[in-house]
């Protein structure tokens, strides 16, 4: 982190943040519309349209003079871009202040982004016809990513390209600071930009009339040390994980859904002396503290053990062959996170064995990874690796958990809430402080955590 500054990147977003794109986004719309025949959108309506990409604008344009209709988008799409292209920059304006700021703010060795719903390839031209060919550190455009804003993806991705390390986003709309909030990540809007609503209800951390209040509002922002911290180690460093995310605890190596299972632990009062507790695949940033806790009675396990050195008195188990061996009524619980796509068997069975060896008052502790708005997919038969990534996601997985049939795969053998909604459990500011970026709250996630009692298992005689 700079030495006299609390952020170590500003990323910005372009239309309506950095500059005023309107007069060159509305003459495009309005010669797209005028081939389609149809009249123009008033300047001061296109403003309000803008922050959702090219092709959103146009549909918008379309629906706001008449019928919208796929084929209409795809006849008028190249007739905009084109245009767009040739004028990009033509009317388009920097807000005052900014060039300013944004010399301080590299001088103090702060890393600079642009993260944008306008596709990558717009955005670059635009800002090298601004002049800013060299002044941004990262561009990630609409279209970088499989995903867009508000998604947080594309934060993260923007951040990672800088470094990474604590980051503050600026924008004008709610698609900015739902942006923000995604990733927790601190976000200040601009009351001069593109907002389709009062800017005040944009619930941003902090509102500016001008960039010459950007740093000073930073700073005041910046003073908070502990705007994230991890709930197990305490740390407030946070770095990219595999996925992209700034969500990897640099203290303890702890993600998101290990600081899950910890706060599940915790506020089902489980983290008790005397219990026997079973950890399959044992995270590093858990294993040793929970042997502190559970001495002997801690039994870390996996497939192979030899992944696992920190993990106290580590032993093999291959759940396939020895999941039906376990002891009955023996755990007082069974922690697992991101293990059953692995299991090359039928499931069902691996989890009713390992419900079967919990005590009349034992709890399953895990996370299943859960595809948003998928569908369960398994193949046990012999796969490609390259197969396994496309069709699984990583190459040693067999099977996929999907959010649209949960309840008709994993709910009808335990019995699991209609909806996934972590605030029902924690307080938002809980969830932000621990670094659970906000698209995991609500919703089945890869990071939905589950506490299963003995009772909830369905299938009885």
């Amino acid at each position: 982190m700079p030495a006299d500054f609390p952020f170590d990147v500003v990323a910005f977003d372009l239309d309506g943040t950095l500059a005023d794109t309107a007069p060159d986004l509305t003459a495009a719309l309005n010669h797209a519309l005028g081939v389609l025949g149809r009249p123009p959108v008033p300047a001061e309506d296109v403003r309000h349209m803008v922050g959702h990409g090219a092709r959103a604008l146009l549909q918008k344009g379309l629906s706001a003079t008449g019928e919208m209709t796929d084929e209409l988008v795809e006849r008028g799409f190249p007739i905009f871009i084109d245009y767009y292209l040739d004028h990009i920059a033509d009317g388009t304006r920097i807000f005052p202040g900014l060039n300013a700021a944004l010399d301080r703010l590299a001088a103090r060795g702060v890393k600079l982004a642009v993260c944008t719903n306008k596709a990558e390839h717009l955005a670059r031209r635009c800002i090298d016809e601004l002049g800013w060919s060299d002044r941004f550190d990262a561009l990630v455009g609409g279209d970088t990513l499989p995903v867009r804003k508000p998604d947080p993806a594309p934060l993260f991705e923007a951040i990672a390209r800088c470094g990474g390390g604590r980051a503050a986003y600026v924008g004008d709309s709610i698609t900015d600071t739902d942006t923000g909030r995604n990733a927790n990540v601190p976000t200040v809007a601009v009351s001069f930009g593109f907002s389709d609503r009062p800017v005040e209800q944009l619930d941003a951390a902090a509102l500016i009339d001008h960039f010459d209040d950007l740093i000073p509002t930073l700073e005041r922002l910046g003073q908070a040390p502990n705007w994230l911290g991890c709930p197990i180690c305490g740390s407030s460093a946070f770095v990219a994980n595999h996925k992209g995310g700034y969500v990897q605890c640099d203290g303890c190596d702890s993600n998101e859904r290990a600081r899950l299972l910890w706060m599940t632990l915790v506020r089902e009062g489980l983290l008790t002396p005397g219990k026997r507790v079973l950890h399959i695949a044992p995270e590093l940033s858990l294993a040793e503290r929970f042997h502190a806790i559970w001495g002997d009675g801690y039994e870390p396990v996996d497939i192979d053990p030899a992944n696992y050195a920190f993990a106290p008195n580590i032993r093999r188990i291959d759940l396939v062959e020895d999941a039906a061996k376990l002891p009955s009524d023996h755990y007082d619980l069974i922690i697992h996170s991101h293990v059953m796509e692995h299991i090359p068997c039928n499931i069902t069975a691996i989890l009713y064995h390992l419900h079967r060896s919990l005590k009349p008052s034992g709890k399953q502790v895990c996370c299943v990874p859960i595809i948003r708005d998928g569908h369960y997919a398994e193949d046990l038969g012999p796969i490609a690796p390259e197969d396994a990534v496309v069709r699984f996601g990583q190459d040693d997985h067999v099977r996929t958990f999907g959010g649209r049939d949960i309840q008709r795969t994993l709910g009808m053998l335990f019995a699991l809430p209609e909806t996934y909604d972590l605030t029902r459990s924690f307080d938002e500011a809980t969830l932000i402080a621990n670094n659970i970026p906000r698209i995991n709250w609500r919703g089945w996630s890869p990071n939905s955590v589950l506490v299963l009692e003995k009772d909830d298992l369905l299938l009885k005689p």
